[in-house]
């Protein structure tokens, strides 16, 4: 349960990120690298994932940031 616990809270602070920087089509590389370790490949990777597995509302972002979020995780 805790290792599922860790998992949303990443998803959460993935797609909380990525809804702060999305009016300014997203954070730049530099960023990203800081907050997560990542590069911009892999981030948008793993946004992808955190949105599928977060479902519609799991995570308190307005579906049309979602809609956005997940064109921008697959561009």
């Amino acid at each position: 349960m805790r290792v599922a616990s860790m998992a949303d809270n990443r998803d959460e602070a993935l797609i909380t990120f990525a809804a702060r920087w999305e009016p300014y089509g997203g954070a730049d590389a530099s960023e990203i690298f800081v907050c997560f370790g990542l590069s911009e490949s892999q981030y948008r990777a793993r946004l992808y994932q955190a949105l599928m597995r977060s479902g519609h509302g799991a995570v308190d972002v307005d579906a049309r940031v979602r809609a956005r979020l997940l064109l921008y995780s697959t561009s």
